[in-house]
């Protein structure tokens, strides 16, 4: 393995208890601005109080477009096409797919926390490293916690607004319960366009920004010296926590599914766009979210490919003195007996040194299987799929299942 030097001038300032402090205390989540106010406002210490969150941005986003809705007479009825009520959109977006970006604090959390210490602790990163992969912790910090990095994804959530987007301004086709029929915004129209889309945007750019300083930290990992075992059975040198880690992100495509879906079940319901339609829309998403989730996994492929490398030519130089060994000792004419081999524990170590070469062999150079695959797409597709079923008629459903079965 080719070792990696850095500069020392960050980590000379990183002592080792400071290091330690740092790893204990490393979160994704916990850190910067938005969460100061959440503390602040006692919202996330001293436990995570998700239920209490959800409960006051479902306040703050859906409770007062239903009461300016119920005030104009938009939120069920026929004075407009499509009232509040019958909006699928509104479902997606702040039933499901604000919950899962809160839920998702402490479902990928825990998982990233175990990772920063495992590294820190297993032994994979040496002493003399050590004090680099610290260093790389504190700048990560620095960007999680940037205020400027969040007044920037505040701007950008806010810019639909400034630029009159047409979609949260003005109806087109049916009238809605966010616009009125002269083409302008109803009361609830305002709200959703100032409030709610700003707050449930914001929330997912936030958690993009995450998931770019997560991607960061893996390649500083990644550029250090590592002690990978090659005979590890995790077949991945000793970074499969990594990987069972980088799965829980998937997560947050299953609450973009439910903005999809939600903007395809309005599509289907009040525009007439045929289901099968949504289908190859809906498999572009999945490959998506599978290509975006598992992709920093690919910064792993340069030290596997390394420690396949290096392990096949120290495995087989090893392979080839044990044979001889074993070939001499055992096989020659005059040497041994069918008796005295019987009760030698020789051909045990050559089947376990089999055993240990294969695993080598084997090292997956991209750390992806079939496993990490099915959850990553099946998150993202589950709301996809949900809509189908619900928009699918029942007797199609049946057919379709009798004709699987059949």
């Amino acid at each position: 393995m080719t070792r990696v030097r850095e500069g020392t001038s960050d980590s000379d300032q990183v002592k080792t208890s400071c290091g330690s402090s740092i790893v204990e205390t490393f979160s994704l989540v916990v850190g910067g601005p938005f969460y100061g106010m959440l503390r602040r406002l006692k919202l996330v210490e001293p436990t995570p109080n998700v239920g209490g969150r959800i409960a006051i941005l479902f306040i703050l986003t859906w409770v007062p477009l239903a009461g300016l809705s119920a005030l104009q007479g938009v939120l069920f009825g026929q004075k407009v096409s499509i009232p509040l009520l019958h909006d699928f959109s509104i479902y997606g977006s702040y039933f499901v797919g604000l919950p899962l970006l809160i839920i998702a604090e402490v479902v990928i959390d825990p998982k990233i926390r175990r990772v920063v210490t495992t590294f820190d602790k297993s032994g994979l990163i040496g002493p003399e490293a050590l004090p680099l992969y610290h260093s790389a912790l504190v700048k990560i910090l620095r960007l999680r916690d940037s205020w400027l990095a969040e007044l920037l994804l505040l701007i950008l959530a806010s810019l639909p607004v400034f630029m009159l987007d047409r979609h949260e301004w003005i109806s087109q086709g049916p009238t809605t319960w966010h616009g009125n029929t002269s083409g302008g915004l109803s009361y609830a129209g305002w709200w959703f366009a100032f409030v709610s889309s700003p707050i449930l945007r914001f929330l997912l750019f936030r958690w993009i920004w995450r998931y770019l300083v997560w991607s960061l930290l893996l390649f500083r990992v990644m550029s250090l010296d590592l002690n990978l075992i090659p005979a590890h059975p995790d077949l991945r040198g000793g970074l499969g926590f990594v990987v069972e880690a980088q799965r829980h992100f998937g997560i947050l495509f299953a609450a973009a599914g439910s903005f999809i879906a939600g903007q395809f079940g309005d599509s289907i319901a009040h525009f007439g766009v045929p289901i099968e339609s949504t289908m190859i829309p809906m498999i572009v998403f999945v490959l998506i979210a599978v290509f975006v989730v598992l992709c920093p996994l690919a910064l792993l492929s340069p030290k596997l490919i390394s420690l396949r490398t290096a392990g096949l030519a120290r495995y087989d130089q090893l392979a080839r003195d044990l044979t001889e060994s074993f070939d001499t000792k055992w096989t020659r004419e005059g040497v041994g007996t069918r008796e005295s081999l019987l009760g030698s524990p020789d051909p045990s170590s050559i089947a376990d040194f089999v055993s240990s070469y294969n695993v080598v062999r084997d090292i997956r150079t991209v750390p992806i299987d079939r496993k990490l695959l099915f959850h990553v797409a099946t998150a993202a597709a589950a709301p996809l799929a949900i809509l189908w079923f619900v928009a699918t008629p029942a007797d199609q459903i049946v057919a379709g299942l009798l004709k699987m079965l059949l």
